[in-house]
C-alpha cells in the first residue's frame, strides 16, 4: 500500500483551523480550537471556515505562487543581484525535484494539499453540524469552491495546461479526508480535475446565498469568476464570457485614479481578495515588499524594457511606474510615497509602484477584479469572432486608463494580440502573464535586451511545469514530470 506524505493533512487540521483572525472570533482563543472539536458548535464552525482563508493566506503560498507565475513570464523580472536569493530559482526555470522543503516548488505542493484536506474535513464534517441550514450549505458550498481554487493552483503549477493535453498527467484527485495510511490516489487527467473542479463549483453556484456580500470571503460573484477561468483555459469561450459577465455584475470599474492608490487596499472593483492585518499578515514576504521601489521590503522585483513600451504616454497605468526619485535615493519613503515625477531604470529593469509597501503590513491581495472578467469576456468572445462584443467588453478597460481610447476596430489575430497585451498592461503582478502564455500555446520568449536570463520555451516545454517534490515521491511513489526524473 502507498502511504502518502504531502497529500494527508488530517494529523494537522486542527492547526489549520485554529488559526482565525480575531476579528472573526469572539468566544475562546481560537488555538484552543482541535481538529475533532470543530464542529460542536456555531462559533467553532465558524471559525474553521475562517481558518481555510488562513491557509491561503500563509507564507510562500498565494501570494508567492502570482509572484512566481509573473517572474517567469517576462514583462517582470528579479534583479540579478542583491536578490537575497528569493526567486532566483523559479527565474531561471532551474527547479529541482530535490530542492528541499525551503524550494517553493515544494511548498506549493505541500500547503495547497494542506488546504484541500482541511476543506474535505470540512466538507466531511459540516453535514452533522450544529448550523442551521441555510448557513451549512453557505459553508458547504464555501469550502467546496476552495478545494477547487487550491486544486487549480496546483493543476496549472505541476501540470501541462488543459490547452495543451487534457489528457495528459495531472494531480491526485483528493475528494475525502485520507488516513495516514490510505493509499495516495494517483495522478489523474487534466481532463478529470477541471471536472472535478467545475463541479465544486456547480455545487457552490447552486447551494451559496446570493446575500453574502463580504468580499473576503467566496461570494456567488467570486464562484462565477472562478468558472470563467477555468472555461477560458479549456477553450469554452461561449461559457468563459458568460461567467465573466455574471461576475462583474454589481462590480463596476472604479475611476482611472484608483489605479495608482496602490492596489493593497480593497476598492468597490474587488470581487474577491485576502485581508492582511496589522496584526495578522506574513511580513516582508508579501506581494507588495518585492514590487515596491523604495527599499522598505525587498525591492527586487522590476519591469522589463519592451514591456513598457506597451503603455501609451497617456495611459494612466503608466504613472505606475512613475517613482520619486528622492525618496528612492533615500530610501526614506514613509511619508507620501505614492507621489511620483518620474520613471527609474534601477539594477536590471524599471522600478514599479503599482503595489504601495507600507511598513504597517495591512496590505490586502487582490484576487479577482471586475477588469479581468471584461478582458476574459472580450479574449473569449474574440475567439467566438464575435468582434463588435470583444471589442466593446475591451473598450470598458482601456476607456478607464486611457482617457483618449476609442473603441478599437481590430479584428481577427490583430484584435486578439490587442487583447492580450491589455491583460498584459492591467493585470500585471497580479499572477497572469505565465498562465496566459501556457493556456495560450505561446512561446514564451525572453530576449537578451530585457533579460538577464534570456531563454525561448516552447508549449508543453518539461520546465514549463514544476517537480512533485521528491520527498513526496519517497513515500507515496507517485509519477515524476518529465524532464526532473
Amino acid at each position: 500500500m502507498k502511504k502518502n506524505l504531502y497529500i494527508t493533512y488530517t494529523l494537522v487540521a486542527g492547526l489549520a483551523f485554529s488559526s482565525c483572525k480575531k476579528s472573526y472570533l469572539d468566544t475562546l482563543p481560537a488555538r484552543s480550537i482541535e481538529s475533532n472539536e470543530s464542529f460542536t458548535s456555531p462559533s467553532r464552525v465558524n471559525a474553521a471556515m475562517i481558518g481555510l482563508y488562513d491557509l491561503m493566506q500563509q507564507n510562500q503560498f498565494t501570494n508567492h505562487i502570482m509572484l512566481t507565475t509573473d517572474v517567469k513570464g517576462g514583462d517582470l523580472l528579479v534583479v540579478s543581484s542583491g536578490n537575497y536569493n528569493r526567486f532566483v530559482t523559479e527565474y531561471q526555470f532551474t527547479e529541482i525535484a530535490n530542492g528541499g522543503t525551503g524550494a517553493l516548488s515544494f511548498v506549493f505542493w505541500k500547503r495547497a494539499f494542506e488546504m484541500i484536506s482541511n476543506c474535505n474535513q470540512a466538507i466531511s464534517k459540516l453535514p452533522t453540524s450544529p448550523v442551521a441550514d441555510d448557513v451549512k450549505n453557505d459553508y458547504m458550498a464555501e469550502a467546496r469552491v476552495l478545494r477547487a481554487w487550491a486544486n487549480h493552483q496546483l493543476v496549472r503549477l505541476y501540470a501541462q495546461p488543459y490547452a495543451v493535453n487534457p489528457d495528459g498527467i495531472g494531480i491526485p484527485k483528493v475528494d475525502k479526508p485520507l488516513k495516514k495510511d490510505d493509499p495516495t490516489p494517483a495522478r489523474s487527467s487534466v481532463k478529470d480535475i477541471y471536472a472535478f473542479m467545475l463541479e465544486d463549483l456547480k455545487f457552490a453556484e447552486q447551494n451559496l446565498s446570493a446575500k453574502r456580500s463580504n468580499s473576503y470571503r467566496i461570494t456567488i460573484n467570486a464562484v462565477y469568476a472562478l468558472q470563467a477561468r477555468l472555461y477560458l483555459d479549456m477553450g469554452k469561450w461561449t461559457e468563459a464570457s458568460s461567467y465573466a459577465k455574471k461576475a462583474r455584475a454589481g462590480f463596476s470599474l472604479e475611476p482611472g485614479a484608483t489605479l495608482l492608490k496602490g492596489f493593497v487596499d480593497k476598492t468597490p472593483e474587488w470581487i474577491w481578495g485576502l485581508n492582511y492585518r496589522t496584526d495578522d499578515n506574513t511580513g516582508f514576504l508579501m506581494l507588495a515588499s518585492f514590487q515596491e521601489p523604495y527599499n522598505l521590503g525587498y525591492s527586487t522585483f522590476r519591469a522589463s524594457k519592451s514591456f513598457l513600451t506597451l503603455f501609451g504616454d497617456d495611459d494612466i497605468r503608466k504613472k505606475q511606474f512613475f517613482v520619486n526619485e528622492a525618496k528612492v535615493k533615500s530610501g526614506k519613503a514613509e511619508d507620501e510615497a505614492l507621489q511620483r515625477d518620474k520613471i527609474m531604470f534601477s539594477r536590471d529593469g524599471y522600478l514599479m509602484n503599482k503595489f504601495y509597501f507600507r511598513k504597517t503590513l495591512d496590505l490586502d491581495l487582490p484576487l479577482i477584479r471586475s477588469a479581468e472578467m471584461y478582458l476574459i469576456e472580450a479574449e473569449a468572445e474574440a475567439e467566438l469572432n464575435n468582434t463588435d462584443a470583444a471589442q466593446t467588453a475591451l473598450f470598458e478597460v482601456q476607456r478607464r486608463a486611457i482617457p483618449t481610447a476609442v473603441k478599437s476596430i481590430n479584428t481577427g489575430d490583430v484584435l486578439k494580440t490587442e487583447i492580450v497585451n491589455e491583460r498584459r498592461k492591467e493585470l500585471y503582478g497580479e499572477g497572469f502573464r505565465f498562465f496566459d502564455i501556457l493556456r495560450r500555446k505561446e512561446t514564451l520568449v525572453r530576449a537578451a535586451a530585457d533579460h538577464w536570463k534570456p531563454l525561448t520555451q516552447e508549449p508543453g516545454n518539461n520546465r514549463n511545469v514544476l517537480p512533485i517534490p521528491q520527498r513526496e515521491l519517497d513515500i507515496s511513489h507517485l509519477e515524476q514530470n518529465k524532464g526532473y526524473n
